[in-house]
């Protein structure tokens, strides 16, 4: 093999890394990019930068675009020297701040592949490690890599990818998450994921007592305790025994306030054993919940009421901001309280609508998509989900022209490469005649 063959090979294969190790960053990121602003909150309180928290929605939208695009024009073979360079730069500063995760640990996740795959914070830096070294080869061998887009196809390609990402990622913005790759998605038992089983194994516990007598310390266990003349100092649990634990911990709904109160009254059970379908609207806070939506929620709630179906309002708002919502509103339905970083796993939007039925999540969608009105047809849609939950839809006006860019991109990269391998052989024909 040629010397010059050997380069083309190194930098085809190591441009499709790192195209797919970019896409699909950026793509899992664009996802869910609210969940990519919660992230970055974490890292900018931990940076002392609390204050920008603001930012965060916009910072998150940056990443995943930068990633995604960025790997779009590896793909393309589109400004190889500035592609390469800038893949180059990116993949450094990753690996330093990944370092700086595995040695101080201040964010047990980094957030590199959002909710879909998670990792620990040396796994993160072996990981860019590893694709460090890969971005190293492709920038000493990117002028061979192949041009598979050029001229007018390039641009199609181009205006593709840019209006297919933005419907993509504005799309996740203003909806819920095309894919939710967090416990609650739709199909989901709430159940399953918050409680205990009656017969899942129970943790066993040992519990250790200290004495001392003479300024000796000893341990001793239940079973075999000392006489009056040892001196209690202290008493300890050992675990023999791990019990079950759920897949999500500390899950509980309140009415009435806070969990710190003392008026509140815990709801869990009672509304998770209830075999009947529920709407539940939930929020982090309705300090930040738009006024308009109060309307869309005030029908929604007129509505449940006609046809038998319980509406509770869900938030980690104090039992004061909940009042200010009744009293800007006249909301009517029962307002509950659930921890707000509970309220953002379960849905993005704010706020967000789940129909829950026996324990099961069958719907889930953001309060603006709701009708401002409802009729016949809505309640037929609403017994079709009953009947038919889980439900989900493909969203196709979300990833198609995506879709149709990436089959455009994937067929020009194969012709390109064709062609390549056609015309070095050529040469070679020439060179050996």
């Amino acid at each position: 093999m040629s010397h010059q063959r050997a380069q083309y090979i190194l930098s085809e294969l190591s441009r499709i890394i790192l195209v797919a190790l970019l896409l699909f960053s950026g793509f899992v990121k664009g996802v869910d990019p609210m969940g990519g602003a919660i992230k970055i909150e974490e890292y900018l309180r931990v940076m002392g930068l609390g204050s920008w928290r603001a930012m965060a929605p916009a910072l998150s939208v940056a990443l995943c675009s930068f990633e995604f695009l960025l790997g779009g024009l590896l793909l393309m073979g589109l400004w190889r020297r500035i592609t390469a360079w800038a893949t180059t730069i990116f993949m450094g500063v990753m690996t330093l701040l990944t370092l700086y995760l595995a040695i101080f640990n201040p964010i047990s996740d980094c957030g590199c592949f959002g909710d879909a795959l998670k990792l620990t914070n040396w796994q993160t830096f072996g990981k860019n490690v590893f694709f460090m070294a890969i971005t190293i080869v492709y920038l000493l061998t990117y002028r061979k890599a192949s041009r598979p887009l050029r001229g007018t196809t390039a641009f199609v390609a181009e205006a593709l990818l840019l209006l297919g990402w933005g419907i993509f990622v504005g799309g996740n913005l203003r909806h819920l998450p095309l894919i939710d790759f967090r416990p609650y998605k739709i199909g989901s038992s709430l159940r399953e994921l918050t409680m205990i089983p009656e017969n899942a194994p129970q943790e066993e516990v040992e519990y250790l007592f200290i004495y001392e007598k003479n300024g000796l310390r000893e341990t001793f266990n239940m079973e075999d305790l000392p006489d009056s003349t040892w001196t209690y100092i202290d008493r300890q649990e050992q675990v023999i025994k791990e019990g079950y634990k759920p897949p999500v911990m500390d899950f509980a709904i309140y009415a009435g306030g806070s969990s710190q109160q003392a008026t509140e009254r815990e709801v869990t059970q009672t509304m998770l054993l209830n075999e009947s379908p529920q709407i539940w609207v939930i929020t982090p806070s309705w300090e930040t919940t738009p006024i308009q939506i109060g309307r869309k929620l005030n029908a929604l709630y007129e509505w449940t009421e006609s046809i038998g179906i319980a509406m509770y309002g869900i938030s980690g708002s104090t039992p004061e901001e909940r009042g200010r919502w009744r009293n800007k509103t006249a909301a009517t339905y029962p307002l509950y309280f659930c921890d707000g970083t509970t309220i953002k796993t379960m849905a993005r939007a704010q706020p967000s609508v789940m129909l829950i039925s026996d324990g099961v999540i069958l719907d889930k969608k953001a309060a603006r998509d709701l009708p401002d009105e409802y009729t016949d047809k809505d309640y037929e849609k609403f017994s079709s989900v009953l009947r038919q939950a889980p439900h989900a839809g493909l969203h196709i006006e979300r990833w198609g022209l995506l879709a149709v860019w990436v089959v455009f991109c994937f067929v020009m990269l194969i012709q390109s490469i064709r062609w390549e391998d056609k015309a070095k052989y050529s040469d070679y024909q020439i060179k050996t005649k």
